[in-house]
């Protein structure tokens, strides 16, 4: 087991990633887990020690360094934008897609080619678990508008100045994950929280989770 002190980048899982992998009995099974915005791996790593097979997507090289050095030679680690939907080299089947923070960096054509992308990677019945924010978030409206519910935010203190983003209501979201991702019986959950991040007091952080099964039948379909 890696030492927490050597652990690059974040160091543990999301906590609402912790619960899905509990509470739906995913530390019973092994299987292919597939996350889209992996970053340094932090997620992955709860699955890399049940001896899940892990896939990890993730636009910046240096978080995939960090994933390398945390997850091992192992895992299946591929440098790409979610903007058109999957990359190649994921060849095996899905069991669980993880999208933990990732669709509201996406526009919706984007959204629209991941969905159909996952659904054509996904084992039937596979799992998926999604945490995006709600437009009572504290960054909303803070930057230049780009869109329904989508601004390029000015949010400094955030580290997230100068990149786009797409907020939703609780209902479209909803929509959203049970009509283009084929998500049945989804759990909802809604978060709010502060945080602090670089020296600020971030209040009214507001994300909805949103976990579930893809429904077989649109799977073959």
């Amino acid at each position: 087991m890696r030492a927490l002190q050597d652990i690059q980048g974040l160091k543990f899982p999301d906590d609402y990633v912790i619960r899905h992998f509990y509470k739906t009995g995913l530390h019973n099974r092994k299987g292919h887990v597939l996350e889209v915005g992996c970053a340094a791996g932090n997620n992955l790593m709860l699955y890399a020690d049940y001896g899940w097979q892990v896939t990890g997507v993730d636009i910046l090289p240096e978080a995939l360094a960090q994933a390398r050095h945390n997850l091992g030679l192992g895992a299946i680690l591929i440098e790409a934008s979610a903007d058109d939907g999957l990359p190649e080299g994921i060849t095996e089947p899905v069991d669980v897609v993880l999208l933990p923070n990732v669709l509201c960096y996406l526009r919706d054509d984007g959204v629209a080619a991941l969905a159909k992308a996952v659904r054509a990677h996904a084992a039937p019945g596979a799992a998926i678990f999604v945490r995006t924010r709600l437009i009572d978030d504290y960054r909303y409206g803070k930057g230049e508008p780009a869109g329904p519910d989508s601004f390029i935010l000015n949010t400094v203190e955030t580290g997230e100045a100068g990149l786009f983003h797409r907020f939703y209501s609780r209902d479209a979201l909803i929509a959203l994950i049970t009509g283009a991702f084929g998500v049945v019986d989804p759990s909802v959950f809604h978060i709010r929280f502060d945080n602090f991040q670089a020296g600020h007091l971030i209040a009214n952080n507001s994300d909805l989770v949103i976990w579930g099964q893809i429904s077989e039948e649109k799977f073959a379909g």
